[in-house]
């Protein structure tokens, strides 16, 4: 397997699970908070906002499949998702599975990072260049 063909499927799988969590938002907002450790009944009209905004996430997520920097987005919002979460454990009286959720974006991030550091290094040991980098004329 290729470092790009990796940096692609682990990108796939973090867009499909942003997906599926938003899906999940935003069809069954009430189910999903109980599911993931807070009790809700209240309006649902926030709780499915974040489901949209979930879903355009890992869409944009898709454009890691093909281009280096939504993969490098993707690693920004979940560099963000973890420092809003970790934050919100601190300072939230409702745990749910806060601290697992932190957890779980560190490592998609992290992962989709390593990603990119390995296809970056086997790019530069075959001397191609980076896709949706540009590089100045070197003599």
């Amino acid at each position: 397997m290729t470092a790009q063909t990796f940096r692609r499927i682990i990108v796939a799988i973090v867009a499909l699970h942003s997906v599926a969590l938003g899906a999940a938002m935003l069809f069954a907002p009430t189910w999903t908070l109980r599911t993931f450790g807070w009790p809700y009944d209240g309006p649902t009209f926030f709780p499915a906002q974040s489901g949209i905004l979930l879903l355009l996430l890992g869409v944009s997520y898709v454009g890691g499949i093909y281009h280096l920097p939504f993969a490098v987005f993707l690693i920004v919002s979940k560099a963000c998702a973890v420092a809003f979460l970790v934050t919100q454990y601190f300072t939230n009286e409702e745990q749910g599975l806060i601290l697992e959720s932190a957890a779980g974006d560190a490592i998609m991030g992290l992962t989709v990072a390593a990603a990119l550091v390995l296809e970056y290094r086997a790019r530069r040991k075959a001397r191609k260049p980076v896709e949706g980098v540009e590089r100045g004329n070197r003599s």
